[in-house]
Order: structure tokens, then sequence, then C-alpha cells
């Protein structure tokens, strides 16, 4: 079962930038995006080689890998490079000013990067 978690406050969040927070054993990307405003939370890890995707740069509702510049649409998780190369997106939420996510129980695999 999946529970809600609190993440973060807004006011720790840069706009149209990512933020990790590990939590529960996930490490998770917070983005706050602009136009519309809104908060997502991803799974840090890039599924193509592993790359930190909290540091990568936004534009719209993209994120670029910092490493191999793989993007990856922050709505759908998907990367246009390959349909198969997915972020896992957790659902969110804000309330009273601060992000939660629902996290599931941290899985004893963690899945193998492609290369």
């Amino acid at each position: 079962m999946s529970d809600w978690v609190r993440v973060a406050s807004l006011n720790q969040l840069p706009v149209n930038r990512g933020r990790f927070f590990e939590l529960r054993g996930h490490e998770l990307a917070v983005f706050r995006l602009s136009n519309p405003e809104r908060v997502v939370v991803v799974s840090n890890c890039c599924p193509h080689a592993g790359g930190n995707i909290a540091a990568g740069d936004v534009d719209g509702a993209c994120v670029t890998c910092p490493w191999h510049q793989w993007q990856f649409n922050l709505e759908t998780g998907v990367s246009p490079l390959s349909e198969s190369a997915r972020l896992t997106i957790y659902e969110s939420r804000v309330v009273d000013q601060h992000v939660e996510a629902r996290l599931p129980p941290k899985r004893k695999n963690t899945p193998s990067v492609m290369v």
C-alpha cells in the first residue's frame, strides 16, 4: 500500500528546477514547474544510465539528464528517444504549502539501468 509522505515545503523548491530528496528508501527528484504552476515528483535515477535527474535542465515539461542529455517528459515520464525509457512518476499534491508524494514501500531489488 502506498502512503502519503511529506517531501518538502514549497519555499524549498526553486521554480523550473529540480531538487533531490531521499525518503523511505526512494531517491526522488522534485520539480516545481510554472505555466501551469504544479509540482512533479519522479524517480531521481535516469533509466538510461543512472544520472541525477534532479540536476537536469528543465524546459517546459521536459527535463534533460545531465549525463548523456536524454530527455524525459515530466507529465508522462517517457523519453522521446525510447518508449521503454521511463521515469517513475509518483502521485503528488500540495497541502498547506507542503509537497506530499504517495510512495510505495521500498522494493528489495532495484531495476537495472539500460546502457
